[in-house]
């Protein structure tokens, strides 16, 4: 018989996948496997991430899309790694890689699920004009939350995981809340330097951004989409 795929392995919570892990047991074709799900869940999602700016801006985030989850996988893995060994978890590096590719891949096939309400989205928002900047923004809060929301999916997979360890429960929760920082702070300055997403109301499509350093996600959201949104709102009430 053929070997079941991962979306069967993650089904039901994913048990035999994570008794595999923590077992140790083929963990270089588990990551094969998960890494070609992120990769194709992460690049429908981005396909659909850039299309309110045409097919060239998607064809950009559909590539650029699972590079910031392999680059986030590569950067928070040694730091996720020593943290868990410091507190005490019994894990090997191959080990802390495969959890953090499933983390990684779960986020990614939920945000291959809501492709069509994102897609819905997109198609009924006007088209990119400096007129459009409030639907920028939206858009851009919009994929920001629902990505925040499949991160958030994709790291209780790993707590499941952490979870079947022979260690407390406080450590497993410290351990859960280090890993769940670093995907966030990482990931989301990555998506910043690797920008844009969604496309700008000012300047033509490129693939990267002059500057890509400049600035954090952060800031852009907490001083200028939320802020002129609600001035936008304010217009519409006067």
């Amino acid at each position: 018989m053929p070997e079941p795929g991962i979306l069967h392995l993650l089904r039901h919570g994913g048990e035999p996948l994570l008794d595999d892990i923590l077992a140790g047991r083929g963990l270089r074709k588990i990551a094969l496997r998960l890494a070609l799900a992120m990769t194709l869940g992460a690049a429908l999602y981005g396909a659909v991430f850039g299309s309110w700016h045409g097919p060239r801006l998607a064809l950009y985030v559909a590539v650029k899309f699972p590079l910031v989850m392999f680059a986030t996988t590569a950067l928070t893995l040694l730091f996720s790694w020593i943290a868990a060994r410091f507190l005490g978890l019994p894990l090997r590096l191959a080990q802390a890689a495969v959890l953090t590719l499933l983390a990684l891949t779960v986020a990614s096939l939920v945000l291959a699920a809501l492709a069509p309400v994102a897609g819905l989205f997109v198609f009924c928002s006007p088209r990119p004009t400096p007129e459009a900047r409030t639907a920028h923004n939206v858009l851009y809060l919009m994929h920001t939350f629902l990505v925040g929301t499949a991160g958030f999916a994709g790291t209780r997979a790993l707590r499941r995981a952490l979870g079947r360890l022979a260690v407390p429960k406080a450590t497993v929760r410290a351990a859960y809340a280090i890993w769940v920082f670093a995907f966030a702070f990482v990931g989301g300055e990555i998506a910043w330097a690797l920008r844009p997403f969604v496309g700008s109301v000012y300047a033509p499509v490129a693939f990267l951004r002059e500057k890509p350093l400049d600035g954090n996600v952060y800031e852009f959201i907490f001083t200028d989409v939320l802020p002129q949104i609600g001035r936008s709102l304010d217009q519409s009430f006067d």
